[in-house]
C-alpha cells in the first residue's frame, strides 16, 4: 500500500453548506445498471464524455458501447456491470461537483459503490480504483461455476427471522445473510438449492416474501474467498489519499481509516456481509439531514425510507434530475 498523502481539503463552500444542509451521499452498487446507461449524460456533459472514453482506455475495451447499448445482456455480466455502474455514478458526481462544489458530512456505497464513495472523498483516484474494480468483477465472476449459486432478498422479514431461516435451511451447503440493507430486508446468497430452500420457507412469515437477484454467484460469502485473495493481492500496491470527508465502510458502518486496515477492508468486502442499515444510521448520527443517492437507479433511497422513513432525499440518476437537487438545496 502507498500512501500519497493527499491533504483533505475541508475549506471548500458548496450550495449545500450555504443552505445550511448536511449532506450524506449515497452511491449505489451492482443490480441498478440499465440498458442505454449514460447516454443522457454523454450528451449532456463533455466531462461526462472524457470520463467515459477515459474508461475504455483504462480497460482496453469498450464499455462505452456496451453501456449505450440497448441490447441489455452483455451489460448484465458482473465484469462489465461492476465497472458501468462505478464509470455511471462518478459521471454524475463529476457534474454535481462542477454545478455545486459539494463537501458532504459523509459518504457510502453499496458494495461496489464503496468504491464510488471513496473516489469521492479522494481516497482512491478514478483510473486506479476502475483497475481495482476490473480485478474486483472479473475475480467475482470467476469464483464459483456458473449456475451453481444466486441471492435472493427476504422482504417483510426480521433480521432475526431470516438468520433463523438460514440457519435452518443451509445444509450441507453455503447459505449466509449478504446484505443486511433494512431492518425489513435481508439479503441471502449462496448455493442455488439452499437460497430455494430460503424461498420458500419465508412463504411461512406473514407479509414476507423472497425475490431473486438477477446475480450468478453469491456475492458477499465465503464462497467469494477466491476473489478475495485476488484483489488483497491486487491492493497491495494500492495507493491512498487522505479522506476529504469521511466515509462509512460496509464491513464496519464505521469511517474508514487511511491505514493498512482500509486495505484489508476493501479486500474482506466480498467476503463480508454489506451492513447498510448500519451505514446510514452512522450517517444519520453523524448530523445527516439530507440524503443524495448519485448513481443509475433508486435503490438506496428506496431502502432509506425503509431505514428511516422521515428521512428527506433525493437521487440523481441522470442531467434533469439535477434540478431536484438544485431545488432541494438552492
Amino acid at each position: 500500500m502507498r500512501c500519497k498523502g493527499r491533504p483533505g481539503n475541508h475549506m471548500a463552500v458548496s450550495t449545500v453548506r450555504a443552505a445550511k444542509r448536511s449532506l450524506a451521499v449515497m452511491f449505489p452498487g451492482q443490480g441498478s445498471q440499465f440498458p442505454g446507461m449514460t447516454r443522457d449524460l454523454v450528451e449532456a456533459s463533455r466531462k461526462a464524455r472524457q470520463l467515459v472514453q477515459r474508461a475504455d482506455d483504462i480497460l482496453g475495451y469498450r464499455l462505452s458501447r456496451i453501456m449505450l447499448s440497448d441490447d441489455g445482456d452483455t451489460l448484465l455480466r458482473t465484469v462489465h456491470t461492476q465497472p458501468a455502474v462505478f464509470v455511471h455514478s462518478m459521471a454524475l458526481w463529476e457534474l454535481l461537483q462542477e454545478r455545486f462544489s459539494l463537501m458532504p458530512i459523509m459518504a457510502a456505497g453499496h458494495s461496489l459503490g464503496e468504491y464510488s464513495a471513496l473516489v469521492a472523498a479522494g481516497v482512491l483516484e478514478f483510473s486506479e480504483a476502475l483497475d481495482i474494480i476490473s480485478v474486483r468483477a472479473k475475480s467475482m465472476d470467476e469464483a464459483q461455476p456458473a449456475g451453481t449459486c444466486g441471492m435472493a432478498a427476504v422482504v417483510g422479514a426480521t433480521r432475526d427471522q431470516v438468520l433463523d431461516m438460514v440457519n435452518a435451511n443451509r445444509g450441507n451447503e453455503v447459505l449466509e445473510a449478504a446484505n443486511f440493507n433494512a431492518p425489513d430486508q435481508v439479503v441471502v446468497s449462496g448455493h442455488l438449492v439452499a437460497v430455494d430452500r430460503v424461498a420458500e420457507a419465508s412463504k411461512s412469515i406473514k407479509r414476507a416474501r423472497t425475490v431473486k437477484l438477477p446475480v450468478s454467484s453469491a456475492f458477499h460469502t465465503s464462497l467469494m474467498e477466491p476473489a478475495r485473495e485476488a484483489l488483497a493481492e491486487r491492493l497491495e500496491s494500492v495507493g491512498l489519499g487522505q479522506p476529504k470527508f469521511p466515509v462509512a465502510a460496509n464491513v464496519t458502518a464505521k469511517p474508514y481509516h487511511v491505514d493498512a486496515t482500509a486495505v484489508k477492508l476493501m479486500a474482506d468486502q466480498v467476503v463480508r456481509p454489506v451492513l447498510w442499515e448500519d451505514c446510514v444510521k452512522t450517517m444519520l448520527e453523524a448530523g445527516a439531514d439530507l440524503f443524495v443517492e448519485v448513481g443509475p437507479g433508486k435503490v438506496l433511497t428506496g431502502l432509506l425510507r425503509r431505514i428511516a422513513r422521515n428521512s428527506e432525499s433525493v437521487n440523481v440518476d441522470g442531467p434533469e434530475s439535477v434540478t431536484s437537487f438544485e431545488s432541494l438545496v438552492g
